[in-house]
């Protein structure tokens, strides 16, 4: 096995916990449109894949949203809505924060930039990370080759000294065919194991 220099971690999933039925409700309560047809918007006609690969500003995506159904969204509105799908897990944050202060370590995250700004102020452990790979600045999604070419370009580290840690297996996947070592995040008490595994270390003085 070879020696674990450097760490990628998943933001939704891993570092976040994602329920995005609160953005179904707070919509509706805004504009009177049913929540299923906003997800069926994002996610049939492929509006959340424009938005995560960055072709969609926030402004962009409440502009077609408020065009589309005649209605008043603005861009701080629909920071407000979208926001509200994810929130940090404390305890993986932290072990992320621990495992930092020894290992470089990045953010590697399908994402938007609404969930990346909401979480970057609430995340403590980004601020000891090395870089932030996401989705929207990139313009390729997990599993794309592109994508995990950017995390090695940002940490500086062989693909073979890299673990990536994900919570969809088409993603761990993905890292493993670019020569990552790959873990798929379960739950905390697994990934404590996987970490301890590697030779990392996991005190989080909580």
């Amino acid at each position: 096995m070879n020696e674990v220099r450097a760490v990628l971690w998943d933001m939704g999933g891993v570092l976040c916990r994602v329920d995005e039925s609160p953005v179904w409700d707070a919509w509706q309560q805004h504009t009177g449109i049913n929540g299923v047809d906003l997800h069926r918007e994002l996610y049939d006609r492929g509006l959340k894949l424009e938005f995560d690969c960055g072709l969609k500003s926030p402004g962009g995506v409440a502009l077609f949203l408020a065009t589309r159904w005649e209605v008043d969204v603005s861009s701080a509105d629909w920071r407000r809505i979208w926001g509200l799908a994810v929130a940090p897990e404390p305890e993986v944050d932290a072990l992320a924060a621990a495992v930092a202060a020894g290992t470089p370590c990045a953010l590697a995250s399908t994402t938007d930039k609404v969930h990346h700004d909401k979480l970057a102020n609430e995340l403590k452990c980004l601020p000891a990370f090395k870089a932030q790979v996401v989705s929207y600045k990139v313009g390729h999604v997990k599993p794309h080759p592109n994508f995990y070419r950017a995390c090695l370009d940002a940490l500086g580290t062989e693909a073979r000294h890299t673990l990536f840690i994900d919570d969809r297996l088409e993603n761990v996947l993905g890292a493993v065919d670019a020569g990552m070592q790959g873990v798929r995040f379960t739950s905390i008490e697994e990934l404590r194991k996987e970490l301890a595994r590697v030779g990392l270390a996991t005190t989080t003085d909580q």
